[in-house]
């Protein structure tokens, strides 16, 4: 496979896995020592005009979030704790879209149209503010997800779109295209649809948990809570306030080596304010672990599994991150 954009990680060769292509740690070997686990058991429609000039299809039309763009790090990502829904600007905003099937939008973004694509709740009601969940995939497909509606339901609504790096990855430099297409994306799907402001989530495989750590560290203003499956530590470690975290990250995954994989988790435990020297324990499902300590309402969680390699792990991950994130 050729090389990637700057700020990818390149992709290997050779035939992908059941749980499709793959981005390696470009720190495989070095750095990443990572935190035990302390005690723990188990090794550890219409046309709509939005944010930048944006303009979508496939939904209702919104009248926009135009000229607000997706602040940096230092924000914070609402109030941690409570249980109140903060409606987006898209509440009350009838759509012809059907539930329960991926459909096709676009977005402006960087000058040019970029399409992705938005799931509805079975049963989406326009007067409920839904949580939203933004999944980024790993290399070789868009579709290429955790598999989100396996778990939420009628509850959240899922948007996903398609990275711009070789080899269909992610760019994951801060300041690069991708970053700036998952703003537009979240600013869009807030526009046109009833969203929880206040919940904004994140997950990635492989190529894309490389993003989901990035985003994680300059996103903290939107970003509630990030999960992923595989990946690296892709950030600079300049971030911003808490995020909530899981990990799921296996020994045997040799096309992201765990050793990135821990690189991310030991930043996100400084980012969350965790006890050093890190602490954790055993917590359903198993094998993952929580860590002590963490910032309230932001916690940090690390699911290391065995004998998966760099698959998705579709019958592990979706439920366990969507509890996760139902927490919050």
């Amino acid at each position: 496979m050729g090389g990637a954009a700057a700020g990818t990680p390149g992709v290997t060769g050779g035939s992908p896995n059941a749980g499709g292509a793959s981005q390696p740690n470009p720190s495989a070997g070095s750095g990443g020592g990572g935190a035990t686990a302390a005690g723990a058991g188990a090794t550890t429609g219409g046309t709509a005009s939005t944010a930048a000039g944006g303009v979508s299809s496939g939904g209702n039309s919104a009248s926009g979030a135009a000229g607000t763009g997706m602040g940096g790090s230092g924000g914070s990502a609402g109030s941690r704790g409570t249980t109140e829904a903060k409606p987006s600007m898209g509440c009350d905003q009838a759509t012809a879209q059907a539930p329960n099937q991926w459909v096709d939008s676009m977005v402006m973004t960087g000058g040019a149209a970029r399409p992705y694509s938005v799931r509805l709740p079975s049963n989406y009601d326009q007067k409920r503010a839904y949580p939203v969940v933004v999944l980024l995939h790993g290399c070789g497909s868009g579709t290429n997800n955790v598999p989100m509606e396996k778990a939420t339901g009628a509850d959240a609504i899922l948007v996903r779109g398609t990275g711009s790096a070789a080899s269909t990855c992610w760019d994951t430099s801060a300041n690069g295209p991708d970053v700036a297409f998952f703003d537009a994306m979240v600013l869009d799907v807030k526009a046109r649809f009833c969203a929880d402001e206040q919940r904004l989530f994140i997950v990635g495989y492989s190529s894309g948990s490389w993003l989901v750590n990035q985003l994680a560290c300059i996103r903290t203003d939107v970003v509630r809570g990030g999960a992923s499956v595989s990946g690296g530590e892709s950030s600079n470690g300049k971030c911003g306030s808490p995020v909530a975290r899981i990990f799921i990250h296996d020994t045997t995954d040799t096309d992201n080596a765990i050793a990135g994989g821990e690189k991310a988790r030991d930043r996100q435990l400084t980012q969350n304010s965790c006890s050093q020297p890190a602490v954790a324990t055993p917590v359903d499902p198993s094998p993952c672990t929580l860590y002590q300590g963490c910032t309230a309402g932001d916690p940090v969680e690390w699911c290391q599994t065995s004998g998966k390699a760099h698959g998705r792990q579709d019958d592990f991950a979706p439920s366990t991150f969507w509890n996760f994130f139902k927490a919050l």
